[in-house]
């Protein structure tokens, strides 16, 4: 394997964990303090500025743990590209 494709599939899922755990986080936060969050906004008897401030913060919040995600991997390939062992264990998965 690649070292490029390893760092896709590495990157990928963690910023794809990261999404997924600050979205239920919000969930649970918003249904404590705010609102319940709306699961289809389409519905009547959602209001705009629910519908809105969800799309908006979760939005933001996913996108920001994303991203924290990517970097967090990427600190580790690094870290793992710079010490023996990690070099061992590349150079055993890229054959």
């Amino acid at each position: 394997m690649k070292s490029h494709t390893l760092w896709t599939i590495v990157g990928t899922a963690t910023a794809g964990a990261a999404g997924i755990l600050v979205r239920q986080t919000m969930k649970q936060t918003f249904r404590y303090g705010v609102f319940e969050p709306p699961v289809n906004p389409d519905r009547d008897d959602i209001d705009w500025r629910q519908a809105i401030l969800w799309g908006a913060a979760s939005g933001m919040a996913v996108g920001a743990a994303r991203i924290v995600g990517w970097k967090i991997a990427s600190a580790g390939m690094r870290r793992t590209r710079r010490s023996r062992r990690g070099q061992r264990l590349l150079a055993r998965i890229e054959d």
